[in-house]
């Protein structure tokens, strides 16, 4: 069973029928104004529109994996904070409540287990439920999301050793170091350090994110362009780069980097930051400047890239926060405005994987990557 939990005032009353509220959609667009609708507006829609996938039953979204949905929870997260709406801690709760533990089906290759406190077999999956119930905790003080992102950081740790000079592995088993498991590791130790001086695994939650970003220059996962690769491999004793490009790469490191800032004040990390975001601008965006996975786009995004381009976007409205730059709201009021009119339709669809053309594709990974776009322009409208 699915229920809507946003607390709509307008329209958009909760429908249950997706085709009655397209109905009451459309006769607003066309009818309610003659004037732009407001980005809290097109936010308030959007995550209308994501919530229709919400099941309340499993505390997920139906339509995406399970790392999709610690991103569909953050992207919920930062619109309830920004859209002041606190109705949404309910499916916050909900979703704690019903993931902390469940058991996980029996499949071909493994016995049924269960999952408890978010740890699984990939460091990755763990880092982005470690940074949603991070945010979680900010939002709503719980104290009982704050331990889970703790208990989560202790066990991705377990992920690093000397291989390669060091880093976290994507997978249990000693199976590749992804640069997103690293990221995301600075990031959530950056984080924790901020409220806790805490010693986990032999190092301090600041230690941690400084011998990370230390690996990562060490490596040489940064090309030439400021573009940040896609993690390194070890076959036979060599290491070797994994040199693809996804936009999701040029984004957590950036609200990792603003944070080691925060806490050293040491400006190599900032223009370290600045370099990567501008590495993205030059070289991930069409000849309109909109985003662009151009691995994949328009039709070959499997599941997991469909969530990328948010996460870019998500993160380089925390570097316009802390470091503000006109180019970064600029890029993120364009993408927004393009996501509306042509992945949405002016609101009437759940956008797609593109954001500069319509897509008959979408799902919970697509809306709530949007959302984060979104969510990115609302704060540029608020703050500017």
């Amino acid at each position: 069973m699915k229920l809507n939990f946003l607390n709509i005032k307008s329209w958009s009353k909760r429908c249950r029928m997706r085709d009655i509220c397209l109905v009451f959609l459309m006769s607003f667009l066309t009818t309610g104004s003659a004037q732009e609708v407001k980005i809290d507006k097109k936010a308030e829609i959007l995550a209308d529109q994501l919530q229709n996938w919400y099941n309340s039953e499993t505390g997920l979204w139906e339509t995406t994996s399970w790392w999709n949905g610690a991103n569909a929870l953050t992207a919920i997260i930062k619109y309830g904070q920004l859209a002041d709406n606190d109705f949404l801690i309910k499916v916050v709760e909900n979703t704690y409540l019903k993931t902390k533990q469940f058991e996980v089906p029996a499949n071909d290759k493994t016995d049924a287990w269960v999952c408890t406190n978010y740890i699984n077999d990939y460091y990755d999956d763990e880092g982005w439920w470690g940074l949603a119930w991070l945010d979680a905790w900010e939002w709503t003080g719980n104290e009982e999301y704050l331990k889970t992102a703790k208990i989560i950081f202790k066990d991705i740790t377990l992920g690093w050793d000397e291989i390669c000079g060091g880093g976290i592995y994507w997978k249990k088993g000693l199976i590749g170091k992804s640069t997103i498991s690293n990221e995301l590791t600075l990031l959530l130790a950056a984080r924790l350090n901020l409220i806790d001086n805490e010693t986990v695994n032999g190092r301090s939650y600041l230690q941690w994110s400084v011998d990370i970003w230390n690996w990562i220059l060490m490596v040489k996962l940064i090309n030439e362009k400021g573009q940040v690769q896609d993690g390194i491999s070890n076959s036979n004793g060599v290491c070797k780069i994994n040199s693809r490009i996804w936009t999701y790469n040029q984004g957590v490191i950036l609200s990792g980097l603003v944070n080691l800032h925060k806490i050293t004040g040491d400006n190599d990390y900032l223009n370290h930051a600045h370099s990567i975001a501008e590495g993205a601008i030059n070289n991930m965006v069409t000849e309109k400047g909109i985003l662009y996975e151009k691995l994949c786009e328009p039709d070959n995004c499997n599941g997991d890239a469909e969530q990328f381009k948010g996460v870019f976007m998500r993160h380089l409205a925390v570097l316009n926060q802390y470091s503000q730059k006109n180019q970064y709201c600029d890029l993120i009021r364009l993408n927004a405005q393009s996501i509306w009119e042509n992945s949405m339709q002016n609101g009437s669809v759940p956008p797609g994987v593109s954001w500069n053309t319509f897509s008959e594709k979408s799902n919970a990974a697509t809306s709530s990557s949007a959302l984060d776009a979104l969510n990115a322009a609302l704060y540029c409208q608020q703050k500017h």
